[in-house]
């Protein structure tokens, strides 16, 4: 740790120096940040990067970043440096009496100043009577202290030089001639800019004093002759000499528990080289709460205290380092790296790790010979920082992102730890990935690092980040790694496009070559970016305003703009045409969800009459359709219902399906329902096998249109919310259903009724579970279960199942009048399925099921949402933690969404992947 009594040995001594002619100068005590929230172990620490965020000259942000280091400065009240602001003499006297521990002095001491212009009440009446008792400050000929009174360059610059062990009698010259020259020979004015010695010094060129201050050599006093002083320079830094902290120049660090699990993370160990040959090798501890990671791999001064301890590591601008991927590997045996924008060759003596799954992998890319014995092309794509240093790659320190689908992540949700957002892969808003870095769920711990290396949490991670995040082992637990792209919109019309750019406001921004997309209708459908579609939607985008979200290299991941008035299709029932002014009514849901009759205009005549397949449409006619950014029905984006394909209900409405003779499908509260009461079909409709006519046909219905001549769109059509239907009893009146592209999610549903039929309410009282536990009592038989939608309790096993019912395993369960557990061997409305996960699209997941009896495989598909139930074993995980390749067991409601679902290891992984068959 830094011996904190030698730092405030070194403040006090000058502040006491730094007294002259009636002005001080502070520096605020403060200490260092931490790296992670973990590894805490003082008292809360100094935010860096708010400290320095108000600071934009280079050396003042470098001298306040020292200094802050080894705790000589602080931020104001709301944590940034102020640099333009001066200092104080009450805020001098303040921090002097605290330096020297005499602060409970100073509170016994408050209400009470010799100095006339210093009230009792006034906040630093106590450290200006302690400091003045002790006679460490003075005041005015006049009696006050001017406690406001700000310091002058050359008042700072004497208390600095006097600092440094220099007397007046050591200076000849008249003051402050004499101690400025002194000043320049030791370089303590060095990057100061003021063009007036007596102007009010500012906190910024203060800080550029002080640190250069640090590294001047301090005097000693020799000996006494006759009255005179001899003294000469000592081999030692003030910093030496008072903070006992060792300088070493020209190192790189290399290596934390991060990357080197065999580093002791209790003690924040690192690995430091010599920067020119990455060579000499030796561990150091760092401080408590010392991040290395934004200076990882780069060449640095470092500072030991007494303990060999870390306190800082100052950047020497010797090599140039950058969060980078690379485009390509090159037959000349060069990395194309794509912000760098250039090809470099690995150093010879280079340091490279690779963060996967297995653990961080260092790699040697030459042998001894210089022959390359690694191929370049495994770096390619891989997110990391790069450290380049005459013209060649000196280190590296790459991700794989394997939990990002092997890319980058536009977040556009970060529900308490669960992200989802788009990736390369991602087709529709609707249907993002997803990933859960809670700790203990699916990963053990999380590191978030954004792309300078200063750590943050997963609450900071907003939408609209890109995040990159990557599976890896440390010391045996599995961690998430995620770096994070911040400062990464980019927001404006669109101007044109090229094969590799996007024009955005007049500037052209290069695209990712790590994956593009693009969407031209706020996310309804999202594409890459070289399509045959591109042209006709970059026209439509063409002045259009878009966001644009930069990944790691600075270049466009993803892009979205609208042409339509809303972000998507929309649904109704054409109610009439108006062929004169081109235009349709449609009874559709409005945007406060209610239903009601628009008049939408219609880009291109031929849609009044069919749609874009060349269906005819007609008052009566169920439609998908979307608007351009005029408002009006954008040219053959209109979609005639085909009438002959209707659905029956073939049991009650579920939580969030319904179960047709047809299938299941999902339903959730974004699906457009509509209850059209007192229309007639076309002759030919019949619902169920029986025969029963259950809409009355009419002459005037066609395949395309219903029959609405007998009905009051104000009486009888109804928008229709879901949770109104939800576990309802079962309807008998057909319906339509306009499914997603996934064939599982309805996006509108119309039921259709000769009379006024309505829906009633019921539900079921089975429920799907995890068995977690299980124990015996009393020679009952207890468990402890996870119910969809509940949170976990005990309940005792009814005797007849006690003997069948296993623990770590999903059931179909009923809780009886008494409260012990039934399983449900078989239910109309859950399905027990397993097999392996072929393929996962967001919440959408196909499963290989291998049918013994015909030796064949079938690839159904199911929901996997967010709140399904999902375990390992006796492990809770999240739906995000279900990948592809995993052999699964699981409870379906209604055969389409999966409500409980357990990730198989060992024996029952191996019977459904090897040996075919039910794990239980």
């Amino acid at each position: 740790m830094v011996n904190m009594k030698r730092a405030k040995k070194l403040l006090a001594l000058l502040t006491i120096l730094f007294f002259v002619a009636g002005s001080v100068f502070v520096v605020p005590f403060a200490k260092v940040k931490t790296a992670y929230a973990a590894t805490i172990k003082e008292a809360p620490a100094v935010d860096i990067n708010k400290l320095i965020s108000d600071v934009s000259d280079k050396n003042t942000k470098d001298a306040v970043m020292r200094l802050a280091a080894f705790g000589i400065v602080n931020g104001m009240e709301d944590g940034k440096y102020h640099p333009d602001e001066k200092v104080t003499r009450e805020q001098f006297a303040k921090l002097l009496v605290v330096a020297l521990g005499m602060e409970s002095a100073a509170k016994a001491a408050s209400g009470y100043t010799p100095f006339k212009d210093v009230a009792p009440t006034r906040w630093s009446s106590g450290y200006i009577s302690v400091a003045a008792g002790q006679g460490l400050v003075k005041g005015f000929p006049d009696g006050t202290f001017q406690p406001d009174k700000g310091v002058t360059y050359a008042e700072a610059i004497t208390m600095l030089v006097r600092a440094l062990g220099y007397k007046d009698e050591f200076l000849p010259g008249k003051w402050p001639g004499n101690y400025l020259a002194k000043a320049a020979e030791k370089e303590i004015t060095k990057y100061v800019k003021f063009a007036d010695v007596n102007g009010f010094a500012n906190r910024g060129e203060c800080a550029i004093l002080v640190n250069n201050t640090l590294d001047a050599k301090v005097v000693k006093v020799d000996t006494y002759e006759i009255g005179n002083v001899k003294y000469s320079e000592s081999e030692k830094t003030l910093l030496e000499d008072k903070l006992n902290i060792t300088k070493l120049e020209d190192k790189r660090i290399i290596a934390n528990n991060r990357l080197d699990d065999s580093l002791n993370e209790d003690n924040n160990e690192v690995t430091v080289v010599d920067a020119k040959d990455n060579g000499n090798a030796k561990d150091y501890d760092v401080v408590a709460g010392y991040n290395v990671e934004p200076v990882l791999g780069e060449e640095v001064t470092i500072y030991l205290n007494d303990d060999d301890e870390i306190v800082y590591a100052e950047r020497e601008y010797d090599d140039k380092a950058m969060f980078d991927y690379a485009s390509s590997a090159k037959d000349d045996n060069t990395l194309s790296l794509v912000k760098f924008d250039d090809d470099y060759k690995f150093d010879n003596n280079a340091v490279v790790y690779v963060s996967d799954a297995d653990g961080a992998k260092k790699y040697e890319i030459y042998d001894e010979k210089g022959n390359l014995i690694v191929d370049l092309s495994m770096f390619v794509g891989k997110p990391g920082k790069f450290v380049v240093k005459n013209s060649k790659i000196v280190f590296a320190d790459l991700l794989n992102p394997d939990q990002t689908d092997d890319g980058w992540m536009v977040v556009t949700e970060n529900n308490k730890g669960v992200i989802k957002g788009i990736t390369p892969n991602t087709d529709k808003l609707d249907n993002v990935s997803e990933i859960d870095l809670r700790e203990d769920e699916t990963f053990d711990k999380v590191i978030v690092l954004d792309t300078n290396g200063n750590a943050l949490t997963v609450d900071d991670i907003k939408k609209g980040n890109v995040i990159y995040v990557g599976k890896q082992d440390i010391d045996g637990d599995t961690y998430a790694i995620v770096r994070v792209v911040k400062d990464n919109v980019v927001t404006g019309k669109l101007t044109g496009y090229k094969d590799d750019r996007v024009g955005i406001d007049g500037k052209y921004i290069k695209l990712s070559v790590n994956g593009i997309k693009y969407s031209a209708n706020g996310g309804d459908d999202i594409k890459e970016y070289n399509n045959p579609d591109k042209d006709n939607d970059m026209e439509d985008l063409d002045d259009v305003t878009v966001t644009a979200y930069l990944d790691a290299a600075g270049r466009i991941a993803y892009f979205v703009g609208n042409t339509t008035e809303s972000s998507g299709y929309k649904y109704g029932i054409v109610t009439k045409i108006y062929t004169e002014s081109e235009k349709i009514k449609i009874y559709t849901v409005t945007n406060d969800g209610e239903g009601d009759e628009i008049v939408y205009p219609v880009e291109k005549t031929k849609n009044l009459t069919e749609d874009k397949d060349g269906k005819p449409i007609a008052a009566g006619s169920l439609v998908k359709f979307k608007l351009n950014k005029n408002g009006e029905i954008a040219e053959n984006e209109i979609y005639v219902v085909d009438l002959s394909k209707y659905y029956v209900m073939d049991d009650d409405f579920g939580k969030d399906s319904i179960k047709t003779t047809s299938g299941s499908i999902h339903v959730d509260s974004k699906t457009a329902i509509f209850d059209l009461r007192n229309v007639k079909a076309y002759i030919g409709i019949n619902t169920d096998e029986d025969d029963e006519i259950e809409v009355e046909n009419s002459v005037y219905a066609t395949q395309y249109n219903l029959d609405i001549t007998g009905a009051d769109v104000d009486d009888d059509f109804d928008v229709v919310k879901w949770s109104d239907l939800a576990e309802n009893d079962k309807v008998d009146i057909p319906f339509y259903v306009i499914l997603d592209d996934n064939g599982i999610d309805a996006k509108a549903i119309f039921f259709v009724s000769s009379t006024s039929t309505g829906v009633t309410d019921s539900s079921s009282d089975e429920m799907p579970v995890y068995v977690v536990d299980m124990w015996k009592k009393s020679g009952d038989v207890y468990v402890t279960i996870h119910p969809y939608g509940e949170s976990t309790k005990d309940v005792k096993v009814d005797s007849a199942y006690k003997s069948s019912i296993k623990d770590e395993r999903p059931y179909v369960v009923k809780i009886q009048a008494d409260g012990e557990l039934e399983i449900v061997t078989s239910s109309k409305d859950y399905q027990e399925v397993y097999g392996k996960v072929y393929a996962k699209s967001g919440d959408t997941v196909t499963i290989e099921v291998y049918n013994s009896s015909t030796g064949t495989y079938s690839y159904p598909k199911y929901k996997l949402p967010a709140n399904a139930i999902v375990y390992e074993e006796d492990e809770k995980k999240s739906a995000s933690s279900i990948h592809s390749g995993d052999a699964v067991y699981f409870i379906v409601e209604d055969g389409v969404n999966i409500r409980v679902i357990e990730r198989l290891v060992d024996d029952e992984e191996k019977a459904v992947l090897t040996d075919k068959k039910s794990p239980y």
